[in-house]
């Protein structure tokens, strides 16, 4: 085995840190610390430079360095870390004191501290260990532990006689005991019958020349039969995805003798909404809120459930029917100039387990928005999915959406839903006469075209509008544009031809501003003579 290289202030002369003195982890290489014997274990980087020798240990207090290592062998504590660079570990270091020293080492840019050196006395805590079990009945026991401590400067360990410990356990005051004179540690430790958990803490508190050491121990419970006893209304529920309900009831002791009283007041149950912890007053009633946000049944029992250390069974079942929460986002509905509604938006569905796959909406129209109302048109969906869907509209009247609900393979109730009644409405344009005369006609003389576009309900004269006249040749299936006319203020309107062919004529109107339907005239057929 390689010797470790160790010098000691004095052969150092007595010198304080040369040059300056910086954190500088990446020129240390990585990391190092003290191992439990007092020798240095140095982790390197990944891909880093490695240790830079020699590596320096400097007494924080005087600032002075006590001791410096240049040999280090390969070792390799963690099998688990992959990196090239092997750790490297030094012999134990034998110094004078024990304290948290400084390790350092020296390069171009002045001195880099590479981490703490932990030469103190490793405390530990031995065989903690509880006095029979406890219960409802014997709330009281005593823990006991051999404290000691390892010296790096001997290699040994030793009591720690007379040496101050705290013992706590979950919701007590910390108790201060002392070990006695062959560090053995006797405590009593008495509970309230309400933890959550028995175990119990044994620590050390760190001096200049001890490291910290906590030890734990968990005692042995006799667990007392219970019982939860949910109010009727608690019993069975109906809630939507999201909703909070309060669920109220009593817990119970059961002597052995079946008799009940209430359970400690105190005691902790299952813990509510957003993590709030139920507990029992003095007449073991309580008051507990859930939030609902799947199809399933809620108990309500001890906290920790079969690790709950004083009671046991007896736990109450609350009966969920559950509802899923449904909605229709970003719901638009929109008629145009050619008389045809169009839906869009995306269906909400809460939690997406509820989902029972693809289904059907109806959209559904009304005169008045309340009464009458009558499906117009079923289209399949799937839920959390977008949809369009246009079909034949009215001039006038109210528009909505209906599920009419189901149930999910995980029994969840997905209710009737049916978004709010959408008015939409647009003027009606028509064409209340159109005549192309006279008829028949010789080819090239002229004929006229006269009609009148009327609009709103009752009907009045439109004027000022454009209307287009398109002509389809005889033994032709497309009409093809050919001019077009304003109207009057009375609505009427006149425009003259050549005549060329025998065919059908229409007049057309195109929405203007958005509010209008579309009309087209009758087909006035118009024979054209050689």
């Amino acid at each position: 085995m390689t010797s470790a290289i160790v010098v000691t202030a004095a052969a150092l002369g007595g010198l304080a840190v040369p040059g300056a003195v910086h954190a500088a982890t990446n020129d240390c290489g990585g990391t190092m610390r003290a191992t439990r014997e007092g020798a240095i274990f140095f982790s390197s980087d990944y891909e880093g430079p490695g240790i830079t020798l020699p590596v320096h240990v400097r007494d924080k207090r005087t600032g002075l360095r006590v001791a410096s290592v240049s040999k280090f062998r390969d070792v390799d504590l963690d099998p688990s870390d992959d990196r090239f660079d092997p750790d490297k570990l030094s012999d134990p270091l034998k110094l004078d004191s024990l304290a948290v020293y400084a390790l350092e080492i020296d390069t171009a840019a002045g001195t880099a501290v590479c981490g703490d050196f932990d030469y103190r006395l490793r405390t530990e805590i031995a065989k903690p260990v509880a006095q029979g079990k406890v219960s409802l009945a014997r709330l009281t026991t005593t823990v006991s532990a051999d404290v000691t401590g390892f010296d790096p400067r001997t290699q040994q360990s030793a009591p720690l006689k007379n040496t101050k410990v705290t013992v706590s356990h979950e919701g007590s005051a910390r108790r201060e005991a002392s070990t006695d004179a062959q560090g053995r540690l006797s405590s009593p430790v008495t509970y309230r019958g309400t933890e959550s958990s028995t175990e119990v803490s044994i620590s050390l508190a760190a001096t200049p020349e001890m490291r910290p050491a906590t030890g734990r121990v968990r005692v042995a419970s006799d667990h007392q039969r219970a019982e939860i006893l949910l109010d009727p209304a608690s019993r069975k529920v109906t809630a939507r995805y999201g909703e909070t309900v309060k669920l109220t009831g009593k817990a119970v002791v059961i002597a052995a003798d079946g008799t009940r009283k209430p359970v400690p007041e105190g005691t902790v149950l299952s813990t509510g909404i957003n993590g709030a912890v139920t507990k029992t007053g003095a007449d073991g009633r309580f008051e507990r809120s859930v939030r609902i946000v799947s199809p399933g049944d809620v108990t309500t029992g001890w906290l920790g459930g079969t690790a709950y250390p004083w009671l046991a069974g007896g736990a109450g079942s609350t009966k969920v029917q559950f509802l899923a929460a449904i909605g229709v986002s970003d719901f638009k509905a929109t008629i145009d100039a050619e008389r045809r509604v169009t839906f869009t938006g995306a269906t909400n569905l809460k939690p997406a387990s509820a989902d029972p796959g693809p289904t059907t909406m109806e959209v559904q129209y009304s005169a008045d928005g309340k009464t009458n109302w009558t499906t117009r048109k079923t289209f399949g969906f799937s839920f959390n999915h977008s949809f369009a869907q246009t079909l034949p509209g009215e001039a006038d009247g109210y528009w909505r959406l209906q599920y009419s609900g189901g149930k999910s393979s995980a029994g969840a109730i997905l209710e009737r839903t049916v978004t709010p009644p959408v008015r939409l409405t647009r003027t009606a344009t028509a064409f209340s006469y159109f005549n192309a005369a006279p008829e028949p006609v010789r080819k090239g003389q002229t004929f006229t075209i006269k009609g009148t576009l009327r609009h709103q309900t009752p009907a009045k004269a439109y004027g000022g509008q454009t209307v287009v006249f398109c002509f389809r040749p005889e033994g032709s299936q497309a009409f093809v544009y050919q001019g077009q006319a304003k109207t009057a203020a009375d609505g009427t309107f006149v425009r003259a031809f050549k005549a060329d062919r025998t065919g059908t004529w229409i007049a057309r109107y195109s929405d203007s501003d958005g509010k209008h339907f579309n009309a087209e005239s009758r087909p006035d057929d118009l024979v054209v003579n050689p």
